[in-house]
């Protein structure tokens, strides 16, 4: 891990050992945090590849210098998890989508469910936050933000793995995932639902896909809690299974 300060750059803005950042993070770098020549930098592409780099020229609106190592991959798990969670508060939902980006989920689709107060999340204002907590914990790939019209439709998209439900009413405690998820795993679908947890005709939904319904414990947790949980959790069974990050 990385113990510097982690930017953006566009992968076409790197030739050969070359990088150039764009006008906001080199104002970041060169204004805010005033970072100066001959420093080393940690960047990012956001499609999965992390380099070292070192500071060369600093211009008002435009840095660049020298990559010295790559390392594709970094900070990305082998066992893709696509998130689905039910739409709660705006607050609530910004810090879910910040620390499932920080815990290294594949996507993150919103959906209104049943028992969801707000139907709708602002986008470009949860990809900011995306992008932010991707630099901040330096992995190498932004997830990607989705929506969904509801349960159904993000069940018809399914990826094609286990399907992992968090609900109160489980009597499965999700560290017995350990014992029954595949060894090699390569991809899974996880749902949180909103505040009130999912009602009897989603219930009844999840079960007809086969859904693996688990617990988080005998306390009930706000949403935001659960996602933060639940992928710790997962995050090491997948480890414990054989799996490792980049």
């Amino acid at each position: 891990m990385p113990d510097f300060r982690s930017f953006f750059v566009d992968p076409d803005k790197i030739r050969k050992n070359y990088f150039t950042l764009n006008k906001k993070e080199s104002h970041h770098l060169s204004n805010v945090l005033r970072i100066k020549a001959g420093e080393r930098v940690w960047l990012i592409d956001g499609v999965g590849t992390a380099y070292n780099g070192v500071i060369e020229n600093i211009l008002p609106e435009k840095v660049s210098g020298t990559i010295k190592e790559v390392f594709p991959k970094y900070g990305e798990p082998t066992c893709d998890i696509f998130l689905a969670i039910g739409i709660i508060k705006r607050a609530r939902m910004e810090l879910a989508i910040e620390k499932a980006t920080e815990c290294g989920v594949r996507t993150i689709t919103a959906v209104p469910m049943d028992r969801s107060i707000k139907r709708s999340i602002n986008y470009e204002r949860m990809n900011k936050i995306i992008r932010s907590a991707t630099k901040q914990c330096a992995r190498s790939k932004f997830p990607s933000l989705k929506n969904a019209a509801s349960l159904q439709s993000w069940l018809d998209q399914l990826y094609d793995g286990p399907l992992v439900v968090c609900s109160a009413e489980a009597t499965d405690r999700i560290g017995n995932l350990h014992s029954i998820l595949p060894k090699k795993l390569k991809g899974l679908n996880l749902v949180i639902g909103p505040e009130g947890d999912f009602t009897d005709k989603e219930i009844s939904l999840l079960k007809d896909n086969k859904a693996l319904f688990v617990s988080l414990g005998n306390r009930r947790l706000k949403a935001e809690t659960a996602v933060i949980s639940a992928l710790s959790i997962i995050n090491e069974i997948i480890i414990r299974n054989g799996q490792s990050n980049g």
